[in-house]
């Protein structure tokens, strides 16, 4: 074989051959540093997009604080809320502010059911999240009898094997009773009265308590009345910060200073409830802040459905 030969043969490498056809080999470009960088940025873009998604709409970790929920949850223990039983949209971000945040955006259906562990928000508390079981739709009557739970007078059999009997006393004899508290419904009448130093309602006609429960009405010509309590700064008597009691209506925010202003006039109404209410505790019944302090929480303070324990991993469970 002549040099010429050789030569032409050592330059094959450049080429292959496949079927007799010669093809040229594809040389590989390298990138230039930033197309490298911004591929990166990108990818880590995306893959935070996917996480506040999921963690929005699908599913979150959150952290059990607290004994409230002895012992279906105990103190420290990972929990998987989810979102999309109750099409909620729950972001609590660095950047929101705890008011902000008091009130979850949701879609307009799927809805808690009885006995369902949830993840809920309190009047006045901001972004601080509890956890607790619904023992009282909408429409109902929730009683407590020496520790056990009746709806609408009839006790409810499924709710005895999951509260430990030792919480349903205080102490050695004396059985523990609340209520009965009637769980508002959309729909429901109220009418309002009172004086300047206190407030009375009555829900179809029968007094209720309504504790700290955030009220949505509205009167036969549409117009919203709202009654809230707010949590103020306060430098005087040496407190941080006071709660106080505020009714909106008619475009303006009365207080307790001013109600001999406003209750004449919302005393000759009747107002229609505009949001469903929902009645939590939690499991430990000596040892818990939930509607029997607060009273009943609108659907839109109901934000995840505890579904499982996801950690200690020894500990891994779902949730009755």
């Amino acid at each position: 074989m002549s040099e010429t030969e050789l030569r032409n043969v050592a330059e094959v490498p450049e080429e292959e051959t496949t079927g007799g056809k010669k093809r040229k080999k594809k040389e590989k470009v390298k990138r230039p540093l930033w197309r490298e960088i911004l591929s990166w940025v990108l990818t880590l873009l995306c893959a935070f997009a996917a996480a506040l998604v999921i963690r929005a709409i699908i599913f979150e970790p959150v952290r059990v604080d607290g004994e409230s929920m002895d012992d279906t949850l105990s103190n420290g223990e990972i929990m998987l809320v989810s979102k999309y039983d109750y099409n909620s949209i729950w972001l609590n971000m660095p950047w929101h502010s705890d008011n902000g945040a008091q009130q979850a955006a949701r879609f307009g259906w799927g809805n808690p059911n009885f006995l369902d562990v949830v993840i809920c928000r309190y009047p006045a508390r901001g972004a601080v999240n509890f956890v607790k079981r619904i023992v009282g739709m909408p429409g109902e009557t929730v009683e407590l009898r020496e520790g056990y739970l009746y709806i609408d007078g009839n006790q409810v059999e499924a709710e005895k094997d999951l509260i430990n009997p030792d919480y349903r006393v205080r102490g050695a004899s004396d059985g523990y009773s609340f209520g009965p508290y009637r769980v508002p419904k959309k729909g429901d009448t109220l009418t309002v009265s009172g004086s300047s130093s206190s407030l009375q309602f009555l829900v179809n006609g029968e007094a209720w308590d309504r504790k700290k429960t955030t009220i949505y009405a509205k009167d036969e010509s549409g117009k919203l009345l709202k009654i809230y309590n707010k949590k103020v700064e306060e430098s005087r008597n040496g407190r941080a910060e006071q709660e106080m009691v505020v009714i909106s209506w008619n475009g303006k925010d009365w207080t307790s200073a001013n109600w001999s202003e406003i209750i004449p006039e919302l005393s000759e109404k009747t107002f229609t409830l505009d949001e469903n209410y929902y009645f939590v505790m939690g499991d430990h019944r000596l040892n818990s802040n939930d509607s029997r302090a607060v009273g009943a929480l609108e659907r839109t303070m109901i934000v995840g459905h505890v579904r499982r324990v996801a950690f200690p991993f020894n500990k891994w469970r779902g949730i009755k």
